[in-house]
Order: C-alpha cells, then structure tokens, then sequence
C-alpha cells in the first residue's frame, strides 16, 4: 500500500459517508485519537471503527507493550523514521503502521487524559486561557448572540449569555476562543457560513475530549459545505478544526486539575491519570 493508495481511500470515503452525522462522529473520533492529522482519523476509523488509542510499535514497547501477534496493522500517511520506505514516501511523506491499544498485550500504562471532567472546571480552564489571551470573560445579557456569547476585541472582553448554564456556557465560550485564534472576524462580518462551521467544530471537539459535550446540534456542515463538497474542502477544513482544538486542549488541560482514576476502555484493572504527561498518544 502506498501513500497515494491511502490518499484514494480517504477521498472515497468521504464522497461515500459525508454527512452532518459523520462528521461529528469524525470530531468524536479525533477527540480519542489525540495527535492524529485529520486525514488519519479518517484512515484509522475506516480500517479500525473501535479504535481509541495508537501507536506504532516501538511506541507501545516504550509503554511496557507489545502488538499481539497476527494483529492486522493500521496503516496512516505518517512523516519521519517511523514510515515504510518501501511504500514509497511522497512529498516528505510516507506510510506507517499503528496498532490500537486493543491489539496490544503486556503492562497496564498510565491513560493520560482529562477525559469526564467537571464542567465548572472545565469552564473556569477556558476563562484561563482567554485571560492569557488577554481578554476578560463576563456573563451578561445578551438576547440577540446568535451562538450565546459574542468577543469585543476593542474591549478585549468575551461576554456569555447569563441565560446558558453549564457545558451549553462553556460550549459557547469555547466558540469564541476558536474565533480569536482562527479568524479575524470585524463587527460587520458575523458568524456565519464557514467561520461559524470552524469555531463550533473546534468548541465541539475540545468539549468532546474533556467529556464535557451539551446535548445540542452543530450547525449543519452539509449545509455549509454542500450534500457533495470537494474531498480537499472536507480535509482543509478538517485539518484546521484539529490543528486549533489541538492547541485550546493543551492550553486548558494547564488550569484542569488532575483527572480521577479511571478505567481505560479494553482495560481489566484500574489505570492512573495524569494530566501533567503531554507525550502520551501524540501518535507518529
């Protein structure tokens, strides 16, 4: 198999499954497999639906594991000494071969993750990291905000509806914090359209990954993108959305406390968090 073997792969499945359903379920995907491209999401779902945890093989032996013999092999578009040369690598690229935890057997590791965490904290993490930004968060009326808060940039103050509560609040501060990092949006222009789709799929998935998700819709990105869109409009904008919920994850996890024991899924005993190890699942 060759890089542009797995390139043909993701762009017939995304022609064949494009949707508003799957592409939260590729959000909720990327939100498990923390430090993969989009791109391979896509690959690793497609060949391993229950997937929640890769790496390559000298990754899970760094962990005390080892893939269990037989287990059929991953395979993503992956730079650096871990691709298969003989794949033959294009454009700085090559292809790799990761196993998920599920195919793996040996010593229990710590499952570093901020997964199920409070809500209150998790909304009081995002208040931190747009203090870093410079900006104040304040609860106000606001009756007309189309997504339940709205960024004065001149003020350098982020308002939320005092009318939302908890993960809803948090939802919503989270899709102004995508904004200041991904847009430059002028008091004229809204949000609306494409920007709309970016900062809610970024407040989505960062939610999604502290297990902090409310029981609302997205916008539609069928709507947005349209019932067939271009395979290079769905990775663009996949690329970004998991490149910037990348970086607001790793600012917030700074001001989470440390998560609880838990169980990792596939797991037969109790596993430690900890929140201060950053390595863990960054993928190849």
């Amino acid at each position: 198999m060759t890089v542009a073997d797995l390139r043909r792969a993701v762009d017939a499945e995304v022609q064949r499954s494009w949707s508003d359903h799957q592409w939260t379920r590729w959000l909720d995907a990327a939100a498990d497999l923390r430090g993969q491209q989009f791109r391979n999401v896509v690959l690793i779902k497609l060949q391993m639906p229950d997937a929640v945890w890769v790496d390559g093989r000298t990754g899970w032996q760094r962990q005390g594991r080892r893939v269990v013999r037989g287990a059929s092999g991953i395979r993503i578009v992956a730079s650096g000494q871990d691709v298969d040369r003989h794949a033959g690598p294009v454009q700085g690229h090559g292809v790799a071969t990761v196993w998920d935890f599920a195919q793996t057997e040996g010593r229990i590791p710590s499952w570093r993750t901020a997964a199920n965490m409070r809500v209150p904290d998790v909304y009081a993490a995002l208040t931190r990291v747009a203090a870093d930004a410079g900006y104040r968060v304040d609860r106000g009326a606001l009756p007309d905000a189309l997504n339940g808060a709205t960024t004065d940039r001149q003020k350098r103050r982020v308002t939320v509806s005092d009318e939302l509560e908890g993960s809803v609040a948090a939802m919503s501060l989270a899709h102004e914090l995508a904004h200041l990092r991904m847009h430059k949006l002028s008091r004229d222009s809204g949000c609306h359209g494409l920007v709309r789709l970016e900062a809610e799929s970024v407040a989505y998935l960062t939610l999604a990954r502290f297990g902090a998700l409310p029981v609302q819709q997205m916008a539609s990105a069928a709507a947005t993108l349209g019932r067939r869109p271009a395979t290079r409009l769905v990775e663009t904008l996949g690329g970004r959305v998991v490149a910037a919920a990348g970086r607001l994850i790793d600012s917030t996890e700074r001001y989470l406390p440390t998560p609880r024991i838990s169980r990792h899924p596939g797991c037969s005993g109790p596993i430690t968090f900890d929140a201060e190890d950053r390595e863990l699942n960054r993928g190849l």
